[in-house]
């Protein structure tokens, strides 16, 4: 059976010895899943951009502009940064558009500082979805950016599980190399046993019927499991519980 696009490369990311290696591996994930650009920021409290051992900043790598790049650290634009700040404010997937000037719709209108800094992407990009990640006292995020009008909110359905399990796995392998402590406690599983291999193979593409055709039970049970685990997991469904559970490393092979 063929590996899920976005399982290939997270698996690809945890493989990686260095940032630039890992932020290369995301580049790639992007364009596999029809964005144009991923930018990262492991967090949002210091300015600094990552460079990579030659010195060259890794945006640049990743396919984004030098001058957007120099202009960023240059100018200082993080400190008003309004999808950084956003990121302080909330834990979920939001969207942000640069010809509208808007960062998570129908929330508190942009400062002119934080207009000014989000028509800074313009040259690059239209738009696109971030997803912070939050791990111990930090909060990072990973932005997916689309160089297409009208598009953003189709691919924002159509990815997000994809995103979100990337975008956590990136931000903490880089904890990983950078040899962080992560408080999210992965490795500890919530599940039972059953839950478990029920969501697994949910992880694996089977449907309900197939589940419980290879688990010898009925559908009705697969669908209890899969039901508590989404209980355990916080998650809003089946998708986002194996995103959840992929991230923790409860489930690495597939």
């Amino acid at each position: 059976m063929r590996m899920p696009c976005d399982v290939y490369f997270a698996d690809e990311i945890r493989r990686q010895t260095d940032t630039a290696g890992a932020a290369q591996v995301l580049a790639e994930s992007a364009t596999a899943l029809g964005w144009h650009l991923a930018a990262f920021h492991p967090d949002i409290h210091r300015p600094t951009l990552p460079r990579a051992r030659n010195g060259e900043f890794i945006g640049t790598a990743m396919g984004w502009r030098a001058q957007t790049v120099n202009d960023w650290v240059d100018l200082g634009l993080a400190r008003s940064c309004p999808i950084g700040r956003r990121c302080g404010e909330v834990t979920e997937p939001f969207l942000w558009d640069v010809e509208s000037g808007c960062v998570d719709e129908g929330r508190a209108p942009l400062t002119p500082q934080e207009q000014a800094v989000l028509r800074h992407y313009s040259n690059d990009v239209h738009g696109g979805v971030t997803v912070p990640v939050r791990r111990s006292s930090t909060t990072g995020y990973v932005s997916w950016c689309s160089r297409e009008r009208g598009t953003l909110r189709r691919s924002y359905h159509t990815t997000l599980s994809a995103v979100y399990l990337l975008s956590h796995t990136f931000l903490r392998q880089l904890d990983r190399l950078s040899g962080a402590q992560d408080s999210h406690g992965e490795g500890k599983c919530p599940l039972t046993a059953r839950e478990l291999e029920c969501l697994t193979w949910a992880a694996r593409g089977h449907t309900t019927d197939e589940i419980a055709c290879l688990l010898h039970r009925s559908a009705e049970t697969v669908n209890f499991h899969i039901t508590n685990a989404l209980a355990k997991l916080r998650a809003r469904n089946r998708a986002h519980a194996v995103a959840i559970a992929c991230t923790r490393g409860m489930i690495r092979e597939l």
